[in-house]
């Protein structure tokens, strides 16, 4: 177990009997003193069947908590603290019990990528789909995300008997990024504050989700007065990064407070905006951030993140990764819209199942395929391609469109191929054949399924596909095994270890922590860490800034256009040496 030194404050925590709220800043301990509290908790004795529940509304932050719990509790009392997502705790209550609220008793879900299908480009507010969604969970039992909390709410607030039976099971509860909680969330926990102890954790200064409609930036404050917790400010002492001053600097940003010298771990290159310079200068950075580590550490770096601010700017990242023409490719990991690119998962998984009759398996891909344009919201090119599937049906290829075509034929060279057996490999060939097409739709498939098997996600279907493969010789139910494993992930928290180097906007680095962090400023409102329109003092985008920063244990590396300076950092010098380096070189 990590050894913590119990403060005064720190004592009030464990000693509390009542609800507490914790709030400080990133690496400030709020994490690891709540899972000392769990700790004390447990070795106090439990009923049988009790645990101590641990929520996050992120599963990047359930992955973080899963291994601090692993480094810092024994490994006799892990079994009894339960770690969720608040999805996946809505849906324990909803398997069981919304038949009460007029649903089938068989529920499912209704993933995200099929939800934007369904849509047909529909918003998520269009009074159309909110109708849609009830009839689909009170006729069909399907159910989507963004009914869970509202449906577990209901279901709580009017069922004593279900209070009791949660609480009985859960006599401590502890909430991560209570910040962030959703409206419907925290009513949830609110339903069981008079019958378990609640401890939440919050930093009010990271709060990058207030742009969500159920999302309050007083929710800190509601907490407060609805159940009126101890509070106890760990303040911004960082203690997951000794040595730098990586906070002190997302301090200093957000409170528009610039000391004009360099910041210990903070480093800053700028680049020329023409497409290869620029390319250039993000791969000389991520070279540049192993190499401070290296130099800091004596280890190289086990997960880097480069981050920037909008999706637009992290695909010039990636392309800029993947080389081409006489340079490397840098491996790395993308975080990206998953909708789309499960829903393009499924035609590589269609046509890695077994071919028994090649115009079935065409109709099949080309329904799944429009499905992916039906959620991209390309309802014309959607309806296309249903009536080519129902030509496939009737084992014909009608007009002039080429991806019938081009789909039949690579349907036709597989069957007459075996694969492998090795997923990774089988999955690369499909691919590879879908971008040698060279027709749009499928070309957009194979781009969008390119980093699936680098997510932790893709491990997990690597190894059903590779049981499969041990049980029947073949990738039988690809689609099905594919399903659960991503059902699993978004319920579970699927980002896993995120070693190596990851590529994704600040908005999804929230809850996650890296040895290192690059992050980038693309000008003229292509990525920027601060757009142009944001009025003074840019309150929204510096929070961001600080979040993004703060993901970095050792070294963090701001990458920022030299044409188009980024308003936030104005003020500040971080190549200038403070006073003790000025005095020390006289």
């Amino acid at each position: 177990m990590t050894e913590l030194v119990i403060c005064k404050k720190r004592r009030r925590i464990l000693e509390a009997t009542g609800h507490v709220l914790v709030t400080g800043g990133p690496g400030s301990g709020k994490t690891t003193i709540a899972l000392r509290k769990a700790v004390e908790r447990i070795e106090q004795g439990l009923e049988p069947g009790q645990k101590v529940l641990f929520l996050s509304f992120s599963r990047a932050a359930v992955s973080r908590i899963v291994d601090s719990a692993k480094r810092d509790l024994p490994l006799a009392l892990r079994r009894y603290l339960e770690i969720q997502t608040f999805h996946s705790f809505c849906w324990q209550l909803l398997q069981g019990h919304a038949y009460l609220l007029g649903s089938p008793r068989r529920l499912e879900i209704m993933l995200p990528h099929d939800e934007r299908a369904h849509r047909s480009g529909a918003t998520k507010v269009d009074k159309d789909w909110i109708v849609e969604r009830e009839r689909l969970f009170a006729e069909e039992g399907r159910i989507i995300f963004d009914l869970f909390a509202p449906k577990a709410l209901e279901l709580l607030s009017r069922s004593d008997a279900l209070r009791r039976v949660i609480a009985g099971r859960y006599p401590l509860v502890i909430v991560d990024e209570a910040q962030d909680t959703g409206e419907q969330q925290w009513a949830c926990i609110r339903e069981l504050c008079e019958l378990v102890q609640l401890v939440f954790l919050a930093d009010l200064e990271q709060q990058i989700y207030d742009f969500r409609p159920d999302v309050s930036e007083d929710r800190v404050i509601e907490i407060e007065n609805a159940i009126g917790p101890m509070r106890v400010e760990l303040g911004m002492q960082n203690n997951r990064s000794p040595g730098v001053e990586i906070v002190s600097f997302g301090n200093d940003i957000l409170s528009n407070q610039p000391r004009g010298y360099r910041y210990e771990g903070i480093h800053h290159h700028q680049f020329n905006p023409k497409q290869k310079t620029r390319d250039l200068s993000i791969r000389k950075a991520v070279g540049t951030i192993y190499k401070l580590i290296r130099e800091r550490t004596g280890a190289a770096p086990k997960s880097v993140a480069v981050l920037t601010n909008w999706g637009k700017g992290v695909a010039i990242i990636a392309r800029a990764l993947q080389g081409g023409e006489d340079q490397k490719a840098i491996p790395h990991r993308v975080v990206i819209d998953e909708a789309n690119v499960f829903l393009a998962t499924r035609v590589v998984a269609k046509l890695l199942e077994p071919i028994d009759d090649e115009w079935q398996s065409l109709s099949s891909a080309l329904d799944l395929l429009s499905q992916l344009y039906r959620a991209k919201g390309k309802t014309t090119k959607a309806e296309q391609l249903l009536r080519n599937a129902q030509s496939a049906r009737e084992q014909a290829l009608r007009g002039p469109a080429k991806a019938p075509r081009a789909l039949k034929a690579i349907i036709n060279s597989l069957k007459a191929e075996e694969f492998t057996g090795n997923p990774g490999t089988d999955w690369l060939d499909v691919r590879r054949r879908l971008q040698a097409s060279g027709v749009a739709e499928l070309k957009l498939v194979a781009g969008l399924v390119v980093y699936l098997m680098a997510f932790n996600r893709g491990r997990r279907i690597s190894d059903s596909l590779t049981e499969a493969w041990l049980q029947t010789g073949s990738y039988q139910n690809a689609n099905s095994l594919i399903e659960a494993a991503i059902t699993q992930d978004q319920l579970a928290g699927g980002d896993g270890e995120l070693q190596g180097i990851n590529v994704m906007t600040i908005h999804k680095s929230k809850g996650k922590e890296f040895d290192g962090v690059v992050l980038v400023h693309i000008g003229n409102n292509i990525s920027p860490l601060c757009p142009d329109w944001e009025k003074a003092p840019h309150t929204k985008s510096r929070k961001l800034l600080r979040v993004g920063v703060t993901r970095a244990r050792h070294d963090a590396l701001l990458l920022t256009d030299a044409f188009s300076p980024c308003f936030l950092l104005k003020g500040h010098n971080l190549k200038r040496d403070g006073p003790s380096k000025t005095n020390e070189t006289r």
